[in-house]
């Protein structure tokens, strides 16, 4: 990957990924601890989802909240910031002693968690050119797979052995060396600030951008693909065991493999998505996804549950990464963050619109998940949707109108 990327643009990209892991782990190890935070804390088990749901909420608002600013400071002094008030934020969940304490905790990480994760991915669009954002992207999204390979086990087993509070100990002190690691070694980013089209008090116009038909087009791209993505992901493992049999101790395993599948397949997909551009390689996952979804959901499979769960999980992901790569090319410098904030608002949103939509169409019926081909459909419509609004995105970044514009604008 160094081959052809300056030594600057290689240093953003794995401390971007160092961000994302911190934040995935701080983001995906709250519900498998539930059990332990019902028992020790006296939480009811039907209120831990509020949990996982405060801290995605408080992201895409906090997200919505800076987007206006985030982009008239520096780079550098933004991640020191959100990544100061996420690691003592997560720090407060070690010592929190019931329900509101925990939820409060939980609401204020989110809300460092959303400028953090948005300014990590415009660190890597500012430094990493265009024809090697593919790999970029998948390095620093691969981290949420590390955090399922590794993270949750290791969380889980230290809560056993040390108590619920050990993993919010050990997330925070990952935190705080990220944070010494980026204020060592990243140098002030203000390149943005320098654009002839930009002065220091210039404001992002949120409104100018959402009523930008290429913005729009980008977040329908990759709204569409997390949508189609997340009416199947969130009812996976109640389908592999109560539709399929597959035993309950199994599901570790299963999300052992896929999540290193997943981080296998995405840095292949991001190598192609460099080499043959991105509208092939979505085209050909698109596929692939489709007969999975026929396979897997409207009749009994012919392919075994760990094959079509392993490769869901690793292709959906690998498409979102793309999406996410061609997007990097829409905003401007000044704006980028801005961009990224409103693409997280953008991604919490259909994925939460994706959920409800799912618990209302499915059903239990004698211990089935039923409906779930009615599901599929719908996922399969969109799947085969998606790579259209990935044409005319693409079609327009490389018409000659946008790129006169973008010299003139330097």
């Amino acid at each position: 990957m160094t081959d052809s990327m300056s030594p600057l643009a290689f240093k953003a990209v794995l401390l971007a990924a160092l961000i994302q892991l911190v934040n995935a782990l701080d983001f995906m190890m709250i519900m498998p601890l539930g059990p332990d935070l019902a028992r020790d804390l006296g939480i009811s088990p039907a209120w831990i989802g509020y949990l996982g749901g405060s801290y995605t909420l408080a992201a895409a608002v906090s997200s919505l909240l800076t987007a206006k600013i985030i982009d008239r400071l520096d780079r550098k002094n933004v991640v020191l910031v959100a990544l100061t008030g996420l690691s003592l934020s997560t720090l407060f969940c070690a010592f929190a002693w019931n329900m509101p304490s925990l939820f409060s905790a939980r609401i204020l990480a989110g809300l460092f968690a959303g400028p953090a994760t948005a300014i990590a991915l415009t660190i890597v669009t500012d430094q990493v050119p265009v024809a090697q954002r593919g790999r970029a992207m998948a390095i620093v999204m691969g981290a949420f797979s590390v955090a399922a390979i590794a993270g949750v086990p290791f969380g889980l087993k230290l809560s056993l052995l040390y108590g619920w509070a050990a993993p919010f100990f050990v997330v925070t002190a990952l935190s705080a060396m990220t944070l010494i690691t980026i204020w060592l070694l990243l140098p002030n980013m203000t390149t943005h600030l320098n654009s002839s089209a930009h002065t220091p008090t210039t404001e992002v116009s949120l409104l100018a951008l959402l009523s930008n038909n290429l913005v729009i087009n980008a977040f329908m791209s990759m709204g569409i693909a997390i949508f189609s993505t997340f009416l199947i992901v969130p009812n996976l493992a109640a389908w592999l065991q109560f539709n399929l049999g597959v035993e309950r101790d199994a599901m570790s395993f299963y999300y052992l493999i896929g999540g290193i599948a997943s981080l296998i397949v995405l840095q292949c997909g991001g190598r192609l998505t460099d080499k043959l551009g991105a509208l092939p390689v979505t085209i050909l996952i698109a596929g692939v996804i489709i007969f999975l979804l026929l396979d897997g959901f409207m009749h009994n499979p012919w392919l075994p549950p760990l094959v079509i769960f392993t490769l869901f999980m690793a292709l959906t992901a690998t498409r979102t990464i793309v999406a996410a790569a061609v997007n990097t090319q829409v905003p401007h410098p000044w704006e980028r963050a801005a961009f990224m904030s409103l693409q997280s608002v953008c991604q919490h949103v259909f994925s939460g619109l994706a959920a409800v939509l799912s618990s209302m169409i499915l059903i239990d019926v004698n211990g089935r998940l039923e409906n779930i081909a009615q599901l599929a459909s719908v996922s399969m419509l969109l799947t085969m949707i998606q790579p259209l609004f990935l044409f005319w995105l693409l079609k327009k970044l490389h018409s000659p109108h946008k790129a006169v514009k973008e010299i003139a604008e330097k």
